[in-house]
């Protein structure tokens, strides 16, 4: 497993700068977007690949595996390591890996051996060293709170709220609201009743698809914030206004908590800049929902694309400073085979459209996109036709599903349209499932090849 890889002794450290070859990765994905099995195959692949036992991402021209001398895996400063032997215990289980509720980073470091003229005497190998941290897809979304006030954020909050498919789920804690008695002084217990009722909407909100929560730390428990301690909830503009209105005070004071003691230093942190993107994307979680649930998706990617820092950087500041932009983004729909490969060209065409608005935020930068299906764990089979699939069902048995085209565009779709998801289960070979990925070795060809090719 993992932890018996070896790292070969090098204590020429100035050599980094001249041996190694740094990719850092950002994989930005919303909760339930498929993060922790994406880097699960990932190390899988990459290991298998490395030791020769599997022939696995074939594409990927840029790590020939007969140049691999070694592989290892290390830590990232300040974070505990991925729980890759958890997670495949838990396909071993038939289970699917639990979201990551926590931080973990790690390197996988391949060492390929040079074979060109004077490369191969003087350097005799270059270290490939992909950085990747992993995070709770509840973190992205509260980001851009530490751009606003906390009127700002509560006016924008309610404005989210009074769309759909928001206001579907909003009821009960708009109601809530407007019995609440705002003369009463902000004592704990009242306190604590109001943010109970706010994170009563959020928790039923995600479970019903909803991407564009906020504060999503509210909803991980021990790992997220206190929100017992320093909670927080937006407030009628009537009072919101009010800088003297005594609640006022109490949220504005736990808001800028927030800010400072939670979100500036998990940004420092955890969002540490990197020079490649993967935006993951559940395209079926919106398709299994409604139209409305796609336009949101659309627009919270639109709105997570402010936050990251785009454009190359000069070989100054990447090679000795260590700074960069992201220079390569890649915007992928996980789970692709939940839908039979016909309908394929309708799933790149959907996962365009949503992401429209975050393309429009960075193609006038010095910035390089594509956009790929992935499946990094093929939990169906084909079908008797070509538009059926074949699959696990929660009993395990064997299960044929026929598909439907998807609309052609998400303004094609009804209002009450929804295209139900299969609930394939792990499959019982799963590993050469894994080693078997589809789109993986494109996606990574397009990461880490040259600009110009």
């Amino acid at each position: 497993m993992i932890t018996q890889w070896f790292k070969p002794a090098n204590n020429n450290h100035w050599a980094d700068w001249f041996l190694k070859e740094h990719h850092r990765f950002t994989i930005t994905g919303l909760s339930r977007s498929g993060k922790s099995t994406l880097f699960t195959s990932l190390m899988t692949m990459l290991k298998y690949r490395s030791e020769g036992g599997y022939q696995c991402l074939p594409l990927l021209e840029y790590l020939p595996a007969e140049l691999v001398e070694h592989m290892w895996v290390e830590p990232v400063d300040g974070f505990e390591m991925f729980p890759l032997e958890n997670h495949m215990q838990a396909l071993a289980e038939q289970r699917w890996p639990s979201p990551t509720e926590d931080v973990y980073g790690f390197k996988v470091v391949v060492r390929l051996r040079q074979t060109h003229g004077v490369k191969k005497h003087l350097l005799p190998y270059t270290d490939v060293v992909f950085e990747f941290i992993d995070y709770p897809g509840e973190w992205l979304t509260d980001l851009p709170m530490l751009t606003k006030s906390f009127a700002q954020w509560s006016d924008s909050a309610w404005a989210q709220q009074m769309n759909r498919p928001q206001r579907d789920y909003a009821q009960p804690w708009h109601d809530a609201v407007a019995e609440f008695d705002f003369d009463q002084p902000p004592e704990p217990d009242a306190v604590a009743a109001l943010v109970g009722q706010y994170r009563d909407y959020l928790l039923n909100a995600k479970k019903n698809g909803i991407t564009l929560l906020q504060p999503g730390s509210f909803l991980l428990g021990d790992t997220g914030f206190d929100w017992r301690a320093h909670g927080f909830t937006p407030l009628p503009s009537s009072v919101s206004s009010d800088i003297t209105h005594p609640w006022t005070k109490v949220f504005d004071k736990h808001y800028r908590y927030f800010q400072k003691h939670w979100l500036t230093p998990l940004k420092n942190k955890t969002f540490r800049q990197a020079d490649k993107q993967i935006i993951l994307i559940d395209l079926f979680e919106g398709l299994n929902h409604s139209k409305q649930h796609l336009y949101q998706l659309k627009e919270t990617l639109s709105y997570l694309a402010e936050v990251f820092s785009y454009g190359e950087s000069g070989w100054f500041s990447r090679t000795i400073l260590r700074q960069q932009g992201i220079s390569k983004v890649a915007f992928v729909a996980a789970k692709s085979d939940l839908l039979p490969a016909a309908y394929h060209d309708d799933l790149l065409r959907l996962l365009k459209q949503v992401t429209e608005g975050a393309v429009a935020r960075i193609q006038d930068k010095p910035v390089h996109y594509e956009h790929f299906l992935v499946s990094a764990l093929q939990a169906t089979d084909p079908g008797s036709t070509s538009t059926s699939l074949r699959y696990r069902g929660t009993s395990r048995q064997y299960i044929e599903a026929e598909f439907e085209p998807l609309p052609e565009a998400i303004s094609a779709m009804s209002a009450q349209e929804h295209f139900p998801v299969l609930p394939a289960q792990v499959p019982d070979d799963y590993l050469p499932r894994i080693l078997n990925g589809r789109g993986l070795d494109r996606l990574l060809q397009f990461l880490l090849g040259d600009h110009h090719e």
